[in-house]
């Protein structure tokens, strides 16, 4: 495994770690408002929204080494990540985790069969934006870690 395969797992672990450890502080507190503007999302919200873009992201980078593109041109981010919140209103947070944890690990196999010339690599991610997988990796983290402070900051936990 190149180093920077390497460098980008150990980065998409340490977010994964990360938002684990914020979830492990939530308790009780799943339905807990979290934005106040815009999507009006609660702690559980976050994390279906989290789980379903953790899919999507391995499917659209498995696509785009392979030359495909999964997200098409008139693509709505804004829109999906609405209904796909709504459509998955019942999962509960232990399928949720469940879920992250099963795509974390799809990720990483898959990551280790990569080089470095899979990393680099562009197709059209969610934001409309053309990124290299190596940039949709990490958006992956950053996703995380956004999502993570944000619920932290919202229940007071310490990071």
């Amino acid at each position: 495994m190149s180093e920077k395969v390497a460098a980008y797992k150990h980065k998409l672990s340490e977010a994964r770690v990360f938002l684990e450890y914020i979830f492990d502080q939530v308790g009780d507190r799943w339905e807990t408002p979290v934005y106040s503007e815009g999507a009006n999302w609660t702690v559980r919200q976050i994390a279906i929204h989290l789980a379903v873009s953790d899919k999507g992201h391995n499917n659209m980078i498995m696509a785009i080494a392979q030359g495909q593109n999964t997200i098409p041109e008139d693509f709505d981010l804004e829109r999906f990540n609405r209904r796909s919140v709504e459509k998955r209103a019942e999962t509960t947070p232990d399928e949720l985790r469940q879920s992250l944890r099963a795509t974390a690990a799809e990720r990483v196999a898959w990551l280790d069969t990569c080089d470095d010339t899979v990393l680099e690599k562009k197709g059209r991610h969610g934001s409309m934006q053309i990124l290299s997988i190596a940039e949709i990796l990490d958006v992956i983290a950053g996703h995380d870690r956004v999502h993570g402070r944000d619920i932290a900051k919202a229940l007071g936990i310490s990071i």
